[in-house]
């Protein structure tokens, strides 16, 4: 049985609690989450709404942030930073019972953490194809880490060891990105709609590593 990995460990309740941001910066990210998980974009934003929202004088934004892109790849970062040890937690202790379980377990969580994080998940999902450059290119920028950590869990607990580290990576890639658009639809839906979500998520990723081990065994050589 596999130590899990040093970051993983990490995932305990206490370190992703949120509890790493001063009060103050914490209630403007909060604040920022609640306002555009409508929809709105970041940039919509006004900073006398924005404080009013959190319960702060408007200068105390300017003693956390710049302006308000810094504000927005401040939350990314900050759910980011909670989402990736959960899951890296969630693979391996999954793979302690067997491979097959690893998606289905790893899918539930990913969901679950969607919809306790729900503000933030559908602020994401706005600004992924978002007006800001800077804000669209910090949420791929962290879906790189979820799918390459994704990738590195993959590797070292030998669950698909009949595949290149390429092929590996872009699988990954593939099924965060799917996982990531499918997560407004589980937090809209009811329970059944979230139980067939987390099957279709399920087969989507045994589907599309099974497929790739296939196309590997049916490339060609190189010399």
């Amino acid at each position: 049985m596999k130590p899990l990995p040093e970051a993983a460990l990490a995932a305990d309740h206490d370190s992703v609690a949120g509890q790493d941001l001063p009060p103050g910066k914490r209630k403007l990210i909060e604040a920022a989450l609640r306002l555009t998980a409508g929809g709105r974009s970041f940039a919509s934003l006004g900073l006398r709404e924005l404080a009013r929202e959190a319960g702060l004088n408007p200068n105390t934004f300017y003693r956390h942030f710049d302006t308000l892109d810094e504000l927005a790849r401040e939350a990314v970062e900050s759910v980011s930073r909670r989402l990736r040890p959960m899951l890296r937690r969630e693979r391996w202790l999954a793979a302690q019972d067997g491979a097959q379980s690893v998606p289905r377990r790893a899918c539930m969580a990913f969901f679950a953490f969607a919809l306790e994080n729900r503000e933030a998940f559908l602020s994401a999902l706005a600004e992924y194809h978002g007006t800001s450059p800077a804000l669209r290119e910090a949420v791929r920028a962290n879906l790189h880490e979820v799918s390459a950590e994704m990738a590195d869990d993959v590797v070292q607990l030998e669950l698909m060891p009949t595949l290149a580290r390429a092929a590996v990576d872009e699988v990954c890639t593939q099924i965060v990105l799917q996982l990531f658009h499918l997560s407004a639809e589980y937090i809209d839906g009811n329970a059944a709609r979230r139980d067939a979500l987390v099957g279709y998520a399920e087969r989507f990723i045994v589907r599309l590593f099974a497929g790739s081990v296939l196309l590997a065994q049916h490339e060609p050589v190189r010399a």
